[in-house]
């Protein structure tokens, strides 16, 4: 697993380098926002008992979700940005387009078991809180 959780904090920033270049200050000035938002929600989605991340480190559970709060969130949240501003995509269909990616991302780690649901928590509910940390993170 510290395989597939290093590769989820490295392999986004390959394309933020990319975007980085294209539109710096989209990088600059939404990722800080993106990643405070994810960051509250993993911490109150844990807390809650929500979810959790495999491997889970007992300590201290955001850890555990720190790849995902600097890495894989801000900067879906940079490219339906980019998408939005330089690429004139409809700004719903982009927000729409970022949050179904996410969801199917964590779908795939539902699947192979490296998140686990509580609390009445689902798909479909993470599909819903995805779809809302994409609208905070625009305004």
């Amino acid at each position: 697993m510290g395989n597939n959780i290093r590769s989820l904090d490295t392999y986004p920033w390959f394309f933020g380098i990319f975007l980085y270049k294209k539109a710096p200050n989209i990088v600059i000035s939404i990722f800080p926002v993106s990643a405070l938002i994810s960051s509250l929600i993993n911490t109150l989605g844990f807390q809650l008992g929500f979810w959790d991340l495999s491997p889970l480190i007992k300590e201290n559970e955001t850890i555990s979700a720190l790849p995902f709060d600097i890495g894989l969130f801000p900067l879906a949240a940079c490219f339906a940005i980019y998408w939005i501003e330089f690429k004139k995509i409809n700004p719903i269909l982009s927000l729409l387009l970022c949050s179904i990616s996410l969801t199917g991302i964590e779908y795939i780690g539902f699947f192979i078991k490296k998140v686990r649901y509580g609390n009445n928590r689902n798909i479909e509910w993470t599909s819903i809180s995805y779809l809302i940390a994409a609208i905070a993170a625009t305004l």
